[in-house]
Parts: C-alpha cells; structure tokens; sequence
C-alpha cells in the first residue's frame, strides 16, 4: 500500500516583516499551520522582484507594508499589515492606500490564519479593534480646517491668546473653534481633547510639531488612563 503524501499548501507567504524576532515567530507559526514561505524578510528594501511576486499574501509591518503597497513588484490586494499601530489615522492611511488586511500584533493564531485566508480569497481581513475603530472614525464628526489648526496649537500647550497670535485670529475666535472642538470630540477639557485627537488619530502621529508637544501629550495619556475603556496609543 502507498504511504499517504500531503498535498502541497496551496497559499505561499512573504514574510516581509522588519522586526526578525516577529518574522522568526511567523515563520514557525506559518510553517506549523501548513503554509509555503517564498522567503523570510527583516526588511522589504532590496528584496528581489520575483520573490514578492511568487507569493500569494504577504505579511509585513506597517512601514514595509506602506513600501510594498506602492511598489509595482507586488499586488496590492495581496498585503496584509501587522503592528503594533491601533490609531483610526494609521489603520485608515493603510487602507486608503489599498492593504486588504490589518492585524495588531497579539492576535491570535486563527485570526492570523484566517486573515491569510481571506485576503487570499479575496476578502479583506481585520482584526476586532481594527474593525471597532474603522466604526468610531465613521460616526466621529470632523474638524474643520481651522479648528484642526487650532487643535494642533493646543496640542502644543498655547494658550487662546498665543494660539490667536500664532493664527492671525482674535482670541475670541479661538474660544469659539475651542468650545466647537469640545463639542466635535465629546471632551471636557482641552488635555481631553488633545487625549481624543491622538485616540482617533485626527492629527498626524509624526512631525516636529508632535516632538514639541510630549508634556501635553503626556498629560493626556494620563487622563485617558483615568478614564475605563478609553487609551492613547502613538507610533
């Protein structure tokens, strides 16, 4: 009698992940979960076109993701991004430039093989916290030009009168796009507003203006851990 021989996987994965502790821990899984590696990656810099281009998903952290997203060696239905960045600003950004999965690290092993899956097949993956936060964007008023300007100010740490002269506004018209922010935000004070903003990531992430702001920020964190059910999370 002829011994039984498995059939080979019929879904090869790009490891493209730049992390090589998270890219080893992929490869064990993947390969106990009956899946080809085309190739193993710490970074997608100089990885050869035919590689991406052999297999059926690809797996990578946010910046390689964004990388592999405008490169022409890879389909971009085929990517699926995992990271650590839970913010509405980077989940949005990945999708809107046309990733077709977005996991957090610390999913589980069947989120994972089923995300593969359904991006293989055609159907987008995303976590539960990614799915919930895609639904607060939707419902969440948006900002204005001006009061977005206003609310980087704050974020800063300036004071009405400071963010009036910065913008060339009265101070009256600063408290009033402040008052609107609050409202928009569903915040009590301004260091809640500022927590609110980075929690829907309303704002850039990155930027000189954001390195200037970490006491402010800091304070907002802690307000938010004051707050059950609610936290800031930065890139």
């Amino acid at each position: 009698m002829e011994s039984a021989t498995r059939e080979p996987p019929s879904i090869s994965v790009l490891i493209a992940h730049r992390d090589p502790l998270i890219a080893a821990g992929l490869a064990a899984t993947l390969q106990e979960q009956h899946f080809r590696l085309v190739t193993q990656a710490t970074d997608t810099i100089g990885q050869p076109a035919d590689a991406f281009c052999s297999a059926d998903v690809a797996i990578a952290d946010y910046e390689s993701g964004i990388r592999l997203l405008s490169s022409r060696a890879f389909h971009r239905e085929r990517i699926i991004i995992l990271t650590h960045r839970d913010s509405q600003g980077s989940i949005c950004d990945a999708l809107e430039q046309g990733a077709w999965g977005y996991l957090l690290l610390g999913c589980s092993v069947e989120d994972l093989v089923q995300g593969i899956r359904s991006v293989h097949g055609g159907t987008r993956a995303l976590g539960p916290l990614v799915a919930a936060r895609i639904a607060e964007r939707l419902v969440l008023p948006l900002l204005t030009k001006r009061e977005s300007e206003v609310l980087r100010q704050i974020i800063l740490g300036l004071s009405n009168k400071s963010i009036a002269l910065e913008l060339s506004l009265t101070e009256g018209t600063v408290k009033a796009h402040v008052k609107s922010i609050l409202a928009k935000l569903g915040a009590i004070s301004r260091t809640h507003a500022v927590a609110m903003a980075l929690r829907y990531g309303i704002l850039p992430e990155e930027g000189d203006w954001t390195r200037r702001s970490g006491t402010v920020r800091g304070d907002a964190r802690r307000v938010m851990s004051q707050r059950p059910g609610l936290r800031v999370v930065t890139a």
